[in-house]
């Protein structure tokens, strides 16, 4: 350590800790597949006015990462041309489903390929994704022109490739994938080279195969003190990097915990997690203690879901419900707050501009 290094210019003494990934053997890749929930009309409205849904919510408790399609298959009772009843049909499934989260997206499938089915799809299932096919020109047109957000399925495979690249570029379809899911689904048996680099490309984050796609959230540097306060402040400062090929796109909340013995403190934190994509994800706050007995604590870290299932992070780290151990922290008594504004003129990892400098002016 040189006599100019940050160390020696250390405002309050801090823990740095850099996690080791994991091996590429202990990643879990399976979280990027899906699987369809097919339901024809013909089973699910066989007499008319009729409605047999029950079937759906029980295949959504075993379907990983499910999307519902319908199918327009006619039922006995049905016109050779309705597609006002299978509108009708799709309402109903959407006031029957539309709020359960299990569900991933709903692909728009339709009879007749008519407006009045298309609006049926955009009214009934609010909440949940639309998923437009690529190819299918005039639907894309009228979501947008609905402003509707919708994602995508992408049916490729090493033969149609370029043409699957060519309806990206003409309906400037590459930022989809920021708000919305860019599923994948390869009709070869398997997944060839061209049909896997595109997929990266697109941000694909759900395939019909186990690619490898998805996030893969990695905790890379975390930085706070050596010593808080009770009733003070603990400012944190993350780095984390989402290598895979798509953002996370469930809402999701950073946790920490502090924990001595049987007694431990969680604090929710407020990082903007609706905006993290891939890459370097950085995320810096003041958290306030709650009044807390003074020891040596073990900080750890969770990022959960609202429904309280966690996030797996690619580190070596030792997990236990999701929290993630970091390292050890000292909390002690005091009357006063030294960290609360500690910020304003110090930074723990050094100075770094946060915009580029400006042109010197020219004579």
């Amino acid at each position: 350590m040189g006599k100019y290094s940050l160390e020696n210019y250390e405002k309050y003494k801090t823990v740095k800790i850099r996690p080791h990934p994991l091996l590429n053997r202990e990643f879990d890749t399976s979280q990027g597949q899906f699987e369809y929930v097919s339901f024809s009309w013909r089973a699910l409205e066989p007499v008319r006015g009729e409605y047999r849904l029950e079937a759906i919510h029980e295949a959504l408790h075993t379907a990983q990462n499910p999307i519902l399609v319908l199918v327009p298959e006619l039922p006995i009772w049905a016109p050779d041309y309705a597609p006002d009843c299978f509108a009708a049909l799709i309402r109903k499934v959407g006031s029957y489903i539309d709020s359960d989260k299990r569900l991933t997206a709903v692909l728009i499938s339709t009879l007749a390929d008519s407006k009045e089915e298309w609006n049926a799809y955009m009214e009934s299932f609010e909440v949940q994704t639309l998923l437009a096919e690529l190819q299918n020109d005039r639907l894309i047109q009228h979501l947008r022109e609905r402003s509707r957000g919708f994602g995508l399925l992408v049916k490729c495979s090493e033969e149609n490739w370029i043409e699957c690249c060519e309806a990206f570029a003409i309906h400037k379809l590459q930022k989809v994938w920021k708000r919305y899911q860019v599923v994948l689904h390869v009709t070869d048996d398997i997944c060839g080279p061209h049909t896997r680099r595109e997929a990266y490309r697109w941000h694909a984050g759900l395939s019909n195969l186990n690619i490898g796609l998805g996030y893969h959230l990695a905790l890379r540097r975390l930085t706070y003190p050596e010593t808080v306060y009770s009733r003070g402040s603990l400012p944190l400062r993350f780095w984390f990097v989402n290598g895979g090929s798509s953002r996370i796109y469930r809402e999701f909340q950073i946790w920490v915990q502090l924990k001595q013995r049987e007694v431990s403190y969680e604090y929710p934190l407020h990082a903007a997690t609706h905006s993290w994509l891939t890459g370097d994800l950085v995320h810096n706050e003041m958290v306030p203690l709650k009044d807390m007995l003074p020891g040596k604590y073990t900080l750890s870290i969770a990022l959960y879901f609202e429904d309280r299932s966690y996030i797996p992070l690619h580190i070596q780290n030792p997990q236990q419900d999701g929290y993630y151990e970091a390292g050890a922290i000292q909390v002690e008594l005091s009357d006063e707050d030294p960290l609360m504004n500690i910020w304003d003129a110090y930074y723990p990892e050094g100075y770094y501009p946060l915009e580029d400098p400006v042109v010197p002016e020219q004579e």
